[in-house]
C-alpha cells in the first residue's frame, strides 16, 4: 500500500485555512497515488482551541466535514478532529474515512494534562484500544501522547494490527544546534516503537507555529526493522511524504524476530490483578 504522511500547518478554529492545508496534501497525495492520507493531531480545527472546542466539536453526520467526505471518495483519509459524543463529553479523536464513509474512530486514550497541555479539560479519554478496520489492513492509531505509553503499540499489534499510524501534534524547543530537540525525542521514540513490534510505524507531525509555540514536523515513516521508508519531512515546513509499505515483507520480519508474539501478558494481567485489590 502506498501512504501519505500530511505534515501540514494548521490554525486554531480557522476550519476553512485548516481544511486548504488538507486539500493540498490530498491532492498531492493523488498525484503520487496513495491509497491513504494520514494528518496530524487535531488536524480540523487546530490544536490550542482551549474553550473553543466547544464551538468547534463535530458529531459525524456534522456538514462541516462534507469535504472530508467527498474527498474520501477518492483516496481514503484519517483526520483529526474534537469529537461529540452521544453519550455527551468532547473526543481528541482520529477518523477514518473511505468512499465517503467513516469506516473507523479512535480516541486519544492519554490526555497530558502537565506542562503546557491541559487537554485533560476540554476532552474525555478513550475507554478502547482496537485497530481500524481498512480494505488494506488492520491500522493501529495512535495520538500523540498514546504513543508514548509503549503498552498501546503492543496491545494493537497484539491484537492483530498491520501498520502503526501515530497522528501528533509535537511542539518542541530548539535546540543548541537548531534542530528541535521535541522532533529528536519523536524520532527516537517512532524508532522504537517499530523495532520493538516488528510493524511499519508512520508519523505524521503538524508543522508550523501555533500562538507562539513550534511544532516542527519532521514526519516520517519505518518499516519493522527501522529502515526509513520516508522522510524525514523537514524542520518546521508543509510535506507530503508517500510510504510504500509491503505487508507480505512486514509479516516476514516478525516471524523472523517474533518479538511482539513473545510478550509475557500473563506479567501484565497479574500487575492488573494487584492492582485492582
Amino acid at each position: 500500500m502506498r501512504v501519505g504522511l500530511a505534515q501540514i500547518a494548521t490554525c486554531p478554529g480557522q476550519l476553512s485555512h485548516n481544511w486548504q492545508a488538507h486539500l493540498w496534501a490530498i491532492q498531492e497525495a493523488k498525484k503520487a497515488d496513495a491509497d491513504l492520507v494520514v494528518f496530524p493531531e487535531l488536524s480540523l480545527s487546530g490544536y490550542l482551541v482551549g474553550h473553543g472546542v466547544l464551538e468547534l466539536a463535530m458529531d459525524l453526520e456534522d456538514p462541516r466535514l462534507d469535504p472530508v467526505r467527498e474527498a474520501s471518495r477518492e483516496v481514503a483519509l484519517l483526520v483529526g478532529l474534537p469529537l461529540r459524543l452521544p453519550q455527551g463529553g468532547i473526543a481528541n479523536a482520529a477518523v477514518l474515512w473511505e468512499q465517503g464513509q467513516v469506516v473507523g474512530v479512535h480516541h486519544k486514550l492519554y490526555l497530558p494534562t502537565y506542562g503546557m497541555f491541559d487537554e485533560g479539560r476540554y476532552f474525555v479519554p478513550g475507554q478502547r484500544l482496537v485497530p481500524l478496520p481498512w480494505g488494506k489492513g488492520k491500522l493501529g492509531v495512535l495520538i500523540c501522547e498514546d504513543a508514548w505509553h509503549p503498552s498501546c503499540a503492543s496491545l494493537l499489534v497484539h491484537r492483530g494490527t498491520d501498520l502503526l499510524l501515530i497522528m501528533a501534534g509535537g511542539p518542541s524547543e530548539v535546540g543548541d544546534d537548531h534542530v528541535p530537540l521535541g522532533m529528536r525525542r519523536w524520532h527516537w521514540l517512532v524508532g522504537a516503537t517499530a523495532i520493538t513490534t516488528v510493524t511499519p510505524t508512520l508519523f505524521a507531525n503538524r508543522c508550523g507555529w501555533e500562538e507562539g509555540i513550534l511544532f516542527s514536523g519532521g514526519s516520517w515513516a519505518l518499516d519493522g526493522r527501522g529502515r526509513t521508508l520516508a522522510g524525514p519531512a523537514p524542520v518546521g515546513e508543509p510535506a507530503l511524504l508517500v510510504a510504500t509499505v509491503d505487508l507480505a515483507a512486514a509479516r516476514r520480519h516478525r516471524s523472523l524476530a517474533p518479538i511482539p508474539q513473545g510478550e509475557r501478558w500473563e506479567l501484565w494481567q497479574a500487575h492488573g490483578e494487584r492492582s485492582a485489590c
